[in-house]
């Protein structure tokens, strides 16, 4: 949420637009809100949590399959979406 050009200058290998600037601060944001509401939350609002997340997790896979400038953060994302997923799963 900090840095999102520098992240994705790495992650890309190119600048982003403004538009990928404001949606990969938005993400962090949910991202953040989630693992706060989460941190103490029982284990069925954990699993809520990680169907968020993995729903998200298809959403990149399909926006990376689909549109070829997106096809490397997309997958960064989903990446990221299922490991979260995962720990929050179990």
């Amino acid at each position: 949420m900090i840095r999102p050009q520098f992240l994705y200058r790495v992650a890309t290998g190119t600048l982003p637009t403004p538009g990928a600037v404001l949606l990969i601060r938005v993400l962090g944001a949910r991202n953040l809100l989630q693992a706060l509401l989460l941190a103490r939350a029982g284990r069925t609002l954990r699993r809520c949590g990680a169907i968020v997340d993995l729903t998200h997790a298809g959403t990149m896979v399909a926006l990376a399959s689909g549109d070829r400038r997106w096809r490397k953060p997309a997958g960064i994302d989903a990446f990221l979406a299922s490991t979260f997923a995962a720990l929050e799963a179990r």
